[in-house]
């Protein structure tokens, strides 16, 4: 048994942050590794000592397992935690990290061998009597057998690439006429995304929930688990919401499960954390997915209602000491819930942005938990997933982490771009939500987000707020005349005239500062604005005789205006005399993000119709089309496949 003093942790944002925090309850020293456009994030300055690795892409930087295991021996650290996400899947790289004579805090390498093709994974639950899905995981990968196994099997079913995830490589196919095109395009997905087009097809459940077992183990043979979360709430394959305990759980249900999950575990020898993953159907028959051989972005709300720390027991175990309790001695208390918050635009198709976040101030309540790797003045960057933070909420019941969690994003403040944050909170109000009636396809079907619907009454208070915080930040730099109000006439009745936009709708305010008030008038509205100074970060505004606390950050000629109790929305302070607009291509196509192009599909002279495809390209680790919005000829294209670009690079010309 080794005691490990010093890790090596590779991987970055706040999955590093989260490492670093119980190692150094621990005392045990980090080391972290770090891209040029990691520089100056925040987990690298967390870190006891930190790596350079160059490059900007994890191709150049996190994907190098050569690179990182050179930057634990350099800084003489005994073990590499490879977070989740990158290299904490490869089984190579775990057996080189072994025997590059350090310690790998995961599960042995062949497990994740094993688990890494769903294929072999299911053949080996199915042999130890874990119930799977009914379907077809064969050599013989010809099109006319997986096409014959897929009838027999029936409709509706699902083709799934064996070595894939995510969503990639994955077909809901309902009826016979689909199943040619499907398979040949599952195939085609799984072969590029994967390098390996071997597909198996699973029974296809029109309704079923995601629910997934902690499981840990450790070198002597013992195996637990540590309760389940609820998994269901997703989006494109991709959780979105997790919880714990399942709303659905019965004891009963909840201990047939446990059994086979740690049966699951024994069944590959496992010695880590890791997490069995299954589907329920309604009338409560489960089968197993797949495990997970890491730790996952949802594990603090196993964390939360267990009161373990499954980092520690992570590299307690990887040094060789035993799990120190038995399955008898945990319980769950109360109830736990995680949102991730992301720098995505769920009124543009959920696509990611980026950029610099001004002001991030998180709640500050009891039973509340950030996973973060950002502050003030963070950059979002376009080359690595969209993650701002995991918010998690704790109550002794579900209702309260509900009400806990919804309060808790309303108060958080993230500005300078746009983020998700609304697009949670309104998932948190839904009612089917709160009464537990949900399954995977809850955001598909069963959720409609309509985006920022705010009163006329809300954007009214909003609109004051900006108007009275802009008068204030005058005031406070003016350089001459300090003693003569901001606004003042010779004659004191003529208003100060501003111009914003919401949305794209342009409206005029006018305004007078009288005594300690601000008399505010727009589209035949009068507000009167009394400032109480209180917080340096906090306008505390009585606006009509309310007083509320508002938060107002400024992004050039953007501001982001808050509430907690209001919401927030975005407001573009229009100038008196406009510059000329520049001119407009006619027929362009302009990317909507920065991003890499991975696909053209067409090119000069091609004639195209409305909807078709035009080119592929990747942002944060999401793939989006270009789609023709027209019908007509392509005149030009201006991109190559592997190129990167920036936000609003003309992609192509459509002849006019």
């Amino acid at each position: 048994m080794s005691t490990i003093k010093k890790i090596l942790i590779a991987n970055r944002g706040e999955i590093a942050v989260r490492i670093m925090r119980t190692c150094c309850e621990m005392g045990i020293s980090t080391v972290a590794v770090f891209s040029d456009a990691d520089e100056n994030a925040l987990f690298v300055q967390k870190a006891d000592e930190a790596v350079r690795l160059g490059g900007k892409q994890p191709s150049e930087s996190y994907l190098l397992g050569e690179k990182i295991i050179a930057a634990a021996k350099a800084t003489a650290a005994d073990a590499i935690h490879p977070g989740y996400g990158f290299l904490s899947e490869r089984a190579d790289f775990a057996q080189s990290v072994i025997d590059a004579g350090l310690i790998w805090i995961g599960p042995h390498p062949e497990a994740i061998r094993q688990m890494g093709s769903k294929i072999g994974a299911k053949k080996i639950m199915q042999k130890y009597g874990v119930p799977t899905i009914p379907g077809y995981q064969g050599e013989d990968q010809s099109h006319s057998v997986i096409r014959q196994k897929a009838i027999e099997i029936g409709f509706p079913i699902l083709l799934k690439a064996s070595a894939g995830g995510g969503g990639k490589g994955m077909r809901i196919v309902r009826s016979e006429p689909e199943l040619d095109k499907s398979i040949e395009a599952a195939k085609s997905e799984a072969l590029n995304g994967f390098g390996d087009d071997t597909l198996l097809i699973e029974k296809y459940f029109d309704s079923s929930r995601h629910i997934e077992f902690q499981i840990f183990g450790d070198k002597h043979g013992n195996a637990i688990h540590l309760f389940e979360r609820e998994c269901s709430i997703q989006r494109r394959y991709q959780k979105v919401l997790e919880e714990s305990p399942s709303p659905i759980m019965t004891l009963a249900l909840r201990e047939e499960m446990g059994k086979a999950a740690i049966q699951a575990a024994k069944a590959i020898g496992y010695d880590n954390a890791g997490t069995v993953e299954f589907i329920v159907t309604p009338d409560f028959s489960f089968y197993f997915l797949e495990v997970n051989t890491r730790l996952q972005v949802e594990h603090p709300v196993t964390e939360e209602v267990t009161g373990l720390d499954l980092v520690r027991l992570q590299i307690e175990v990887a040094q060789g000491d035993k799990i120190n309790f038995k399955q008898e001695d945990i319980s769950q208390n109360g109830h736990a819930i995680e949102v991730r918050l992301y720098a995505e635009d769920p009124s543009n198709n959920f696509l990611p942005v980026n950029g610099k976040i001004i002001d991030w101030i998180p709640s500050i309540t009891d039973g509340l938990r950030y996973d973060t790797g950002i502050e003030s003045g963070s950059e979002i960057s376009t080359y690595y997933d969209p993650m701002i933070a995991k918010i998690i909420a704790k109550g002794k019941n579900r209702n309260e982490a509900i009400l806990k969690l919804k309060s808790a994003l309303q108060e958080t403040v993230c500005s300078g771009f746009t983020n998700n944050k609304n697009f949670l909170v309104a998932v948190l109000k839904n009612e089917d939500f709160q009464n537990g009636r949900f399954d995977t396809h809850f955001l598909d079907k069963n959720f409609i987000y309509q985006g920022e619907q705010y009163p006329q009454d809300t954007l009214d208070i909003l609109t004051s707020a900006l108007v009275h915080f802009r008068f204030l930040h005058r005031q406070k730099e003016k350089k001459i005349a300090q003693n003569v109000p901001s606004g003042w006439r010779n004659n004191f009745f003529q208003a100060q005239q501003e111009k914003y936009s919401y949305l794209g709708y342009e409206f005029p305010v006018s305004y007078i500062a009288k005594n300690n008030e601000l008399h505010i008038s727009f589209a035949d509205k009068n507000f009167v604005s009394k400032h109480l100074p209180l917080l340096s970060n906090m306008l505390v505004l009585e606006i009509n005789s309310i007083r509320r606390k508002f938060y107002i950050s400024q992004n050039g000629s953007l501001y982001f205006i808050q509430s907690p109790q209001l919401g927030q929305i975005v407001l573009n302070s229009l100038e008196r005399f406009p510059t000329p607009k520049e001119d407009i291509v006619k027929g362009a196509y302009v990317a909507p993000m920065p991003g890499d192009i991975t696909l053209v599909l067409v090119k000069a002279g091609d004639f195209v119709k409305s909807g078709d495809a035009l080119l592929k390209m990747i942002s944060m680790k999401m793939e989006s089309t270009i789609e023709a919005h027209s019908d007509g000829e392509i005149e030009e294209v201006y991109v190559t496949e592997k190129q990167f670009i920036e936000s609003g690079t003309l992609l192509l010309k459509m002849k006019e």
